[in-house]
């Protein structure tokens, strides 16, 4: 019975680990593409069905209204700004929950190890979108101009 416990202690410690950082980022990249590969022929079918009712319409027009539009610059900047805070939160609530569990003592010093340790690196990686973004804006400030004065 002992050994049956350890060997599923072995398979828990290696399919985790795994299934978080090799199968979720695969499924996550095939969905991803395969949502981009369904929008694309989606857009193929309408160009087909438009040319089939009328051949001299102009492509470049029908293109343009159906090809969504790209974010703009500002937009693309207040979106690192959110993730960057988000990231950020989450990893200043790990690193609170870990203080606090070695606080009042109620949790593994391996579990409390971990903790420490995702939210560590859950805050910096949240800190470096942060930097990302104060540093984008510093060197996209004409542009971000340039585009505010198009509208």
């Amino acid at each position: 019975m002992e050994v049956l416990e350890e060997i599923g202690g072995m398979l828990e410690d290696i399919l985790i680990p795994l299934s978080i950082c090799v199968i979720m980022p695969i499924t996550m990249v095939w969905l991803h593409m395969r949502n981009k590969k369904h929008e694309s022929d989606n857009r193929t079918g309408i160009v087909l069905a438009a040319l089939e009712k009328n051949p001299n319409i102009d492509l470049e027009e029908l293109m343009q209204k159906i090809t969504p539009k790209s974010a703009t610059l500002k937009e693309k900047l207040l979106k690192k700004l959110m993730w960057g805070c988000v990231i950020s939160a989450i990893g200043i609530g790990f690193l609170g929950y870990a203080l606090y569990m070695n606080f009042i003592g109620g949790m593994p010093v391996e579990d409390l190890g971990r903790s420490f340790f995702c939210g560590g690196i859950t805050m910096l990686i949240g800190l470096a979108i942060l930097l990302v973004f104060f540093i984008s804006k510093r060197m996209l400030a004409k542009e971000l101009e340039v585009e505010a004065n198009k509208k």
